[in-house]
């Protein structure tokens, strides 16, 4: 029994890590997809969730259906406000990604790791190590670095501007990602994500009606649309709310790390867009304090 237990956790683990490695490829599609979308951030991000709920109400229905047949009014208005939190997170991130280079708004988005650890600590008493500190001081250090390098070039509404709405999806991020913890452990993966998602395209759709009125700015758009959805949306985000179930956070919190590597390489290649040159001093000490933050806060959990 033991021997088939733990042959059993090395198949999960390697499950798991199958799963990383999907998922770090198709989340690292995402920029790339909205650069090449013609139409606004509102109209891009409504499209996005709509595509993903769709996608997903299948699988619920089919697997899940007593799940979501339990839901209560008390429960529906948490998850609405969990979506409202997620519209503001994909209508500030993806309008960065039109203001300032891929790379640094893909790095910036990805800080929320700090964030959750500064709102478990302020809402929840959850206290962060002493190296998880540090990392989050290394952290804003190369964020400060990646600022001064945009506000040289492209000046406050230049490349600062989507800087700075690339933080705020951040925060944002950060915020969802908290809020969501305790639902997550109630309900089954899918009936979450779908609920949430139908409701955060329920808040995007005033925006998106008033920037285009919900009509794409171009006809390659809709098979963009689908692409995010696809790819990002369903390969990327569930794959990697599925590996939680299988391997360490830490290696699930490192890995989302591999977004912002992907995302500049093939901007680079794609658009031969390049970061400015502080922010190539910025984005290694970001993406170093953040793996500092998530091994000191992993090991601290694993203790």
């Amino acid at each position: 029994m033991r021997d088939r237990g733990r042959v059993q956790r090395v198949e999960n683990g390697d499950r798991g890590r199958l799963a990383i490695a999907v998922a770090v490829v198709a989340v690292g599609t995402s920029a790339i997809l909205i650069m090449y979308a013609s139409s606004g951030p509102l109209t891009i991000s409504f499209y996005r969730l709509l595509f993903t709920t769709l996608m997903l109400v299948p699988w619920v229905l089919l697997f899940e259906r007593e799940a979501l047949a339990r839901l209560q009014r008390a429960d529906l208005l948490r998850l609405a406000a969990v979506g409202l939190v997620l519209a503001l997170h994909f209508s500030l991130w993806i309008a960065s990604v039109k203001l300032t280079s891929v790379a640094n708004s893909v790095v910036l988005v990805t800080t929320h790791p700090l964030f959750v650890a500064a709102i478990s600590a302020t809402f929840l008493g959850e206290r962060s190590p002493r190296y998880a500190l540090l990392g989050g001081v290394v952290a804003g250090t190369g964020v400060l670095v990646m600022f001064a390098g945009d506000l040289s070039t492209g000046g406050l509404l230049g490349g600062v501007l989507g800087d700075l709405l690339a933080f705020g999806g951040a925060i944002a991020a950060g915020i969802y990602i908290v809020a969501g913890r305790s639902e997550r452990r109630k309900l089954p993966t899918g009936t979450y994500c779908v609920v949430v998602y139908a409701f955060t395209a329920l808040f995007l759709l005033p925006g998106a009606f008033w920037e285009s009125h919900l009509v794409p700015a171009a006809a390659l758009d809709w098979p963009l649309f689908l692409a995010m959805a696809a790819v990002p949306g369903i390969l990327g985000h569930t794959l990697y709310n599925y590996a939680l179930g299988h391997v360490s956070a830490f290696v699930v919190s490192a890995s989302l790390l591999g977004e912002p590597v992907l995302s500049s390489l093939l901007a680079a290649v794609l658009f031969v867009q390049l970061p400015p040159a502080l922010s190539i001093v910025g984005i290694p000490l970001v993406l170093g304090g953040i793996v500092l933050a998530a091994w000191a806060s992993g090991n601290r959990a694993a203790g």
